[in-house]
């Protein structure tokens, strides 16, 4: 059970999706009992866990939701209990190979409850503990209680696992509705502490309601002292042809996994109507979101893909390893903060076409108003564009600008972002902005498969390895690159502790510099950068002018990490769209920027549609901290 919540406790969890649902696209009748299935069609459920497996399910559930002695007596199998569970193990272990765990699923009885009898609710605590025996003997990694409307029902569940199987983690699920309420009209976070009470090791909903509902239920539990899970249906269940269907399709499931580990859900899947795609959809969340690479998908195996420390020393040193560079020799960003200048940086979006000359065009306006370093995005909010190290190599060539060329995890594999680390030095690149980037779902283009071999704590350790003459097999690159590593942090994370927690983590991992999501309320940022203070890297804020009342509400209720105070979404509502508002907006960041530029290293504008001449605005209020360089850099 160590393992296993040590496990949790440091990266989110995949779990495999629906297995009634799927048996009946793939023709099994409603009216069989699918538990015996695991004896008379054992092929077809090692298929079915072998899809999820091969789609990236780290955690596969056997087919026994309904294998206790009542639910098998309405099909004449009370007898057969423990040939099922223990056939149902098996299955799923043969598929999981070393790649997956194995969980015993077990669901609820059908006795209600609330009005049985005593003699009822013996015979059904009876049923639970038989079959928890048997999976618990069949060496299953976890017990899910999944599915359990009746929270009288869960207590008794999760107290016969806990007797049973003191050191095997207990799962447990409960059904939500709409409205997001439990058993009785409780909310969630009340259901919550009770499941915890009785003694439940991670917590959570499956079924009844689709993802968009069940993040708000998830996000209530988060918090209270245990990890969450989170399985929901493919929506709700539509009749077509007398065939019961779920339209959440898997793009849509892959958004929603992403908010819901943004939140601090810990483990999330699928229950009725979702499908291996649905699983691989959500795989790329998962992979952004992990501390570490999780295995890309394919047939079980017992390669997995090795822990590879980029900063550690070759067995056989040849040669002594390079001199360290200082932050202040590193690049024009690194000495301005090394000397306590504020520093200044505007991003600008790379274009979506061949002509560069409208981006020279906007560097050279930046220039002449004093910036003379830039930052190049990598695909913003998942989209295709000029590929930003070329934009960078070409801006420092014609203008003089110093880029920074933000480097993110998504499109490449991990031997392409080596590839790309080693270009970007060899094209003059100084300064890096190491993040894991949006996933291709928010884009375009959401059948682009999304890779996060690593996540930006993987690519840091890649990349300070490459400063250390290293590359991440250990080997000496003749030479070294020299690149400042700054790295991106979200102030108003939802999951402080986390935010912070993966904050030291990269710098653990090389990050030099931090450079945070926009940030309109300085309370947030300066809780931030209290919390943050004893890691010691210096902060450079992010600022980004509104464009419109629309802009406004977007970011705030869409983009994960940021927040709009109220009275500034209301001041863009009064101003509306067009000229008015953007002026609003100039004059908000200006407040925002204001308010904290006395206990920050620097800052960074992000321009709407690369408007340079609102991010000179902006700056107009660091005028008396900031020194320009003064004209056309050098």
């Amino acid at each position: 059970m160590t393992s296993f919540l040590e496990t949790l406790a440091k990266s989110p969890l995949l779990v495999d999706g629906a297995m009634g649902s799927l048996l009946y696209e793939r023709g099994v009748l409603h009216t069989r009992s699918y538990e015996e299935l695991n004896l008379s069609q054992p092929e077809l459920i090692r298929g079915v866990h072998r899809d999820y497996a091969q789609a990236g399910a780290q955690l596969l559930e056997t087919n026994t939701f309904g294998a206790n002695r009542i639910v098998l007596a309405r099909h004449g199998l009370a007898d057969k209990v423990s040939e099922v569970n223990r056939a149902a193990v098996e299955l799923a272990r043969s598929a999981a190979g070393e790649r997956a765990r194995v969980a015993g699923a077990v669901g609820p009885t059908g006795v209600k409850f609330a009005i049985a009898t005593a003699a009822e609710r013996r015979s059904a605590r009876f049923a639970l503990a038989e079959q928890i025996d048997i999976l618990v003997l069949a060496g299953v990694d976890a017990i899910m209680l999944e599915t359990f409307s009746s929270l009288m029902e869960m207590e008794t569940a999760l107290e016969v696992a806990k007797q049973r199987g003191p050191r095997i983690p207990v799962i447990a699920q409960m059904v939500f509705d709409a409205q997001g309420r439990g058993d009785g009209g409780m909310p969630p976070d009340e259901i919550a502490d009770r499941l915890i009470a009785a003694g439940a090791d991670v917590v959570g909903a499956n079924c009844g309601i689709g993802p968009a509902e069940l993040y708000n239920v998830g996000a209530a539990m988060v918090g209270r002292g245990r990890p969450v899970i989170l399985q929901p249906n493919a929506g709700l269940p539509a009749s077509v042809e007398g065939r019961t269907l779920y339209v959440a399709n898997p793009e849509h499931f892959g958004v929603f996994a992403r908010r819901m580990l943004k939140t601090g859900v810990s483990m999330i899947g699928g229950c009725c109507g979702t499908t291996p795609a649905h699983t691989r959809a959500m795989l790329g969340a998962v992979r952004m979101l992990s501390g570490h690479a999780v295995p890309d998908a394919g047939p079980p195996t017992t390669d997995r893909i090795p822990h590879v420390s980029v900063t550690s020393a070759p067995e056989k040193p040849a040669a002594a390893p390079p001199p360290h560079i200082p932050l202040a020799q590193k690049s024009r960003l690194g000495a301005r903060i090394t000397s306590g200048q504020f520093a200044v940086s505007v991003e600008l979006t790379a274009p979506a076409g061949t002509d560069l000359s409208r981006t020279v065009a906007q560097v050279d306006e930046l220039l002449a108003g004093g910036v003379d370093i830039v930052n190049i995005a990598d695909g913003p909010r998942a989209s295709a564009r000029m590929g930003n190290l070329a934009v960078c190599s070409q801006l420092a060539q014609k203008t003089g600008v110093e880029p920074i060329l933000h480097v993110c995890a998504r499109d490449r594999n991990f031997l392409g972002l080596v590839a790309h680390l080693l270009g970007a030095s060899a094209l003059g690149i100084k300064d890096l902005v190491i993040i894991t980037g949006d996933p291709p779902k928010m884009g375009d283009y959401p059948f682009a498969t999304p890779v996060y071999d690593v996540d930006s704590i993987g690519l840091l350790r890649i990349a300070a390895g490459l400063n250390a003459g290293l590359d991440p097999a250990g080997k000496e690159i003749g030479g070294a690159t020299s690149f400042l590593l700054a790295t991106g942090a979200e102030p108003a994370a939802h999951d402080r502790e986390r935010e912070l927690r993966r904050l030291e983590e990269k710098k653990a991992a090389g990050a030099e510099l931090v450079m945070t999501q926009p940030v309109y309320d300085p309370r947030t940022l300066d809780r931030f950068l209290e919390e943050s203070a004893p890691l010691g890297l210096p902060v450079m804020v992010g600022i980004l002018p509104l464009a419109s009342h629309r802009n406004a509400e977007f970011l705030h209720h869409e983009v994960p990490g940021m927040s709009i105070p109220s009275e500034y979404r209301e001041r863009m509502a009064k101003a509306g769209a067009g000229p008015a508002a953007r002026a609003e907006g100039i004059k908000i960041a200006q407040e925002a920027l204001a308010a904290v530029k006395t206990r920050v290293a620097g800052a960074y504008v992000m321009p709407p549609f690369n408007r340079v001449d609102s991010a000179l605005a902006v700056l107009e209020c660091v005028r008396d901290i900031w020194k320009p360089p003064g004209g056309r850099a050098s």
